[in-house]
């Protein structure tokens, strides 16, 4: 699915790098809300809109999940669906749970970004620990939700191949603060 577009992704995602490398400071937001950039901006949506044959984010929860605490991520999400496009249909799961454990090394982490299967043609998905507790508060749950979708747009734009796995994680983590900032300047009662 995302082979196909390599070229024309290669021009949004120059900006995206001139951008994000101009300084390490962004410009968050301003009084007028207009400084929020996306990693697929709106005005692009038509190069992307054919990509796959669903595109969006899909949520689902377990069914233990908490309610007041899916209520904030769905804000969230909504919020990520107004200033971002998915080409690609992108699944988010969110367990209860207040981190996975790695069955290769015993780290634990709080979400993951699987990509897509383009021989079984699955949907990237991610899956999230969204148990609300003092150790891991809505804020760090966002940052993950954020953090792990930073990742989807790495694999769509093809990074992940080129770029080492630490500078993957450094521009996550920054994009992921970006977001949630966007997000507070917007929403400044859900912070």
């Amino acid at each position: 699915l995302r082979v196909e577009f390599a070229s024309k992704l290669a021009a949004v995602y120059i900006w995206y790098i001139f951008y994000s490398a101009q300084d390490d400071t962004f410009k968050y937001c301003n009084d007028n809300n207009d400084e929020v950039i996306d990693l697929i901006e709106k005005q692009f949506k038509k190069e992307y809109i054919n990509s796959a044959k669903n595109s969006g984010i899909r949520c689902k929860f377990s069914i233990d999940f908490n309610e007041s605490t899916r209520k904030e991520i769905e804000n969230f999400i909504k919020f990520i669906r107004i200033n971002y496009y998915f080409p690609i249909r992108l699944n988010i799961s969110f367990f209860e749970k207040t981190h996975f454990v790695s069955d290769v090394d015993g780290h634990k982490y709080y979400g993951i970004f699987y990509d897509g299967d383009s021989a079984k043609k699955a949907y990237p998905k991610i899956h999230i620990a969204g148990k609300l507790t003092k150790g891991n508060p809505m804020y760090e749950i966002l940052l993950s939700i954020a953090h792990e979708i930073t990742h989807y747009y790495q694999w769509y734009f093809l990074e992940d191949i080129k770029r080492t796995d630490r500078s993957l994680e450094i521009e996550a983590n920054k994009w992921a603060k970006y977001i949630l900032h966007s997000y507070s300047c917007q929403h400044p009662t859900n912070q």
